[in-house]
């Protein structure tokens, strides 16, 4: 039986897992931390989307997304954030599915994207995998534990949206 994941808005309670999450040491070094204010902060903010993945059966937290600039006039969401806590079981791939579901369903977007470090290759596998296509290289453009490191920014369009 294959795991069945559902987003549900972050509520407040939820942010102690949302920040251990991204400081766990599978996590810290590809992603910012904030803290519990600025998680706070991200609730209430109509231009971003705060969203916890849990699993169907059983209503875990396995993880978070966080999507940016949700009312661009544009129409470009930025997957800001996803943070998975239980790897290799596929949850990845499911929550990417059900991001792009809810950004070109639900909140009207034209173009979802994203940056991803370059050293982060099962990421950027993933983000293949799902219909990402990366549109170029920022060159060291992040100091990260004091050495420069370089991000793919990488895109899926509503058309190519399967």
């Amino acid at each position: 039986m294959s795991l069945q994941i559902t987003l549900s808005k972050t509520q407040s309670h939820e942010l102690d897992f949302v920040i251990n999450a991204e400081r766990h040491p599978d996590n810290s070094n590809y992603v910012y931390q904030w803290s519990h204010a600025e998680h706070l902060k991200a609730l209430d903010n109509p231009d971003q989307a705060h969203y916890i993945i849990k699993l169907t059966d059983t209503n875990e937290m396995v993880g978070y997304i966080i999507l940016d600039e949700v009312q661009n006039s544009s129409h470009s969401i930025n997957l800001r954030r996803l943070v998975i806590t239980k790897k290799g079981l596929g949850i990845g791939a499911k929550a990417l599915k059900a991001i792009q579901e809810l950004a070109f369903t639900k909140l009207n977007a034209h173009r979802l994207w994203l940056d991803v470090f370059t050293d982060n290759q099962t990421a950027y596998q993933l983000y293949k995998k799902v219909g990402f296509v990366e549109e170029g290289k920022l060159r060291e453009s992040y100091l990260r534990n004091g050495v420069y490191a370089s991000q793919y920014i990488m895109s899926i369009l509503k058309s190519e949206y399967i």
